[in-house]
């Protein structure tokens, strides 16, 4: 990548405007009150560094790096509350999370728990050494899942899966999402929260 001489030009003056800016902050310290003429130049110095900078910025950043995507609190709440109105239903990975849905006025009755990973493979990775004997009844449950799922009418309605960003058990379902499409015999949305602590704050 080769950066535009004006660019280069602009980024060097945008420094020396930074050392100005340190020497009013220097010369209000420790209360930073500016009086009229330090406001002033103050003022003056950002819209200089807002002028040189702001088509740097434009030509060599992406929208999505200036702009934080991610929906606030209230919009990601809204927007699975919607899924809920619409008659669809959700699956979540651990009662917890149904718990959490119901605070928010979601209808039980639309929501899946796994209890864990969807598929039975995923388990070891998540605990490698789990025992056979707890390995046979989460066959079993897998498979009463798989059941239940594979029987509902998806005809009018659709399954949206809630993941946590980070969280193991929801990244391993994530991968094999295409899987439980094939199950339903249509899409599996999905819908990526940051943590369930963040969407009840």
């Amino acid at each position: 990548m080769k950066i535009k001489k004006d660019y280069v030009d602009n980024l060097l003056k945008t420094i020396d405007l930074l050392i100005d800016i340190k020497l009013i902050i220097r010369e209000t310290t420790p209360n930073y009150n500016l009086d009229d003429r330090t406001k002033d130049e103050f003022l003056s110095l950002l819209k200089n560094i807002y002028d040189k900078l702001n088509p740097i910025f434009s030509n060599y950043l992406k929208k999505q790096i200036l702009i934080d995507k991610e929906e606030s609190f209230q919009e990601k709440k809204d927007k699975i509350l919607d899924v809920f109105s619409e008659g669809n239903y959700l699956l979540v990975t651990s009662n917890s999370a149904k718990k959490i849905l119901k605070d928010l006025g979601a209808d039980p009755r639309n929501i899946i728990v796994s209890g864990g990973p969807f598929f039975l493979e995923d388990y070891k990775k998540v605990n490698p050494n789990i025992p056979i004997h707890a390995l046979k009844g989460i066959e079993q449950k897998c498979k009463r899942l798989r059941e239940e799922i594979k029987n509902e009418n998806w005809i009018e309605k659709d399954l949206f899966f809630l993941h946590e960003k980070n969280a193991i058990a929801d990244k391993l379902t994530l991968n094999k999402i295409n899987l439980i499409s094939e199950l339903i015999g249509k899409e599996v949305k999905t819908i990526e929260i940051e943590s369930w602590d963040n969407l009840i704050n």
